[in-house]
């Protein structure tokens, strides 16, 4: 492009313009064409950010048991079901004109997962708390199954696992974590843990929390 225009500008500058405007227009024309080889084939430098090949799961020990808890409790649990994790990709680019072209890939990472927390029927949740920290659950899209005997399979694992391979967990108090971004905890799970709580059964006096 840069002999291409520097040429045609030599031309008509020297036919309207005479010698002086063949100089001028044949240099214009070098730096237009000098700026468009310079986009078309000019460095391209790319920068990436970094991806994860595989996660790690906070406490998921294949046979560990589930704890039997009455009152309140504050508790791990176990990773009882995880789906694959999402990556999305951000490019953004920057120079050109003239210089090399930057682009920069960055990656985002969420995971949806299952956090079992004990065996029976729980009354709810209260304060969650990620590596230490107090969770807000409203950033979240998140479900409690109290641990009900006749509940059914939580509708994301049927989506991914199939409605006849997901599982119901019937009798177990579990949170389901739905598309939890990852990038605040550093591209990994965080280690979660919950404020349990469950009536404890007191005769005459009907059902209380005790601390443990």
């Amino acid at each position: 492009a840069e002999l291409v225009l520097s040429t045609i500008g030599k031309a008509i500058g020297g036919r309207v313009f005479g010698p002086i405007g063949a100089a001028l227009l044949q240099a214009g024309g070098a730096a237009l064409g000098r700026g468009i080889d310079q986009q078309l084939f000019g460095p391209k430098l790319s920068r990436e950010g970094p991806r994860l090949t595989d996660l790690h799961l906070q406490g998921s020990t294949e046979g560990a048991s589930m704890p039997a808890l009455y009152g309140r409790v504050r508790l791990a649990g176990q990773v009882i079901w995880a789906a694959r994790f999402k990556e999305q990709v951000n490019t953004q680019s920057s120079g050109g004109k003239g210089g090399p072209r930057l682009t920069t890939r960055t990656y985002a990472y969420s995971l949806s997962f299952a956090v079992g927390l004990g065996e029976g029927e729980i009354a709810r949740i209260g304060r969650v708390w990620a590596n230490g920290e107090e969770l807000d659950l409203s950033e979240f899209s998140w479900r409690l199954y109290s641990g009900l005997e006749m509940q059914t399979p939580d509708s994301l694992m049927e989506a991914i696992e199939g409605a006849d391979n997901a599982p119901a967990y019937r009798g177990l108090a579990y949170v389901v974590f739905e598309d939890m971004p990852l990038e605040r905890f550093g591209n990994t799970i965080p280690q979660l843990s919950f404020e349990v709580m469950r009536a404890t059964p007191n005769a005459g006096a009907g059902p209380r929390f005790e601390e443990m």
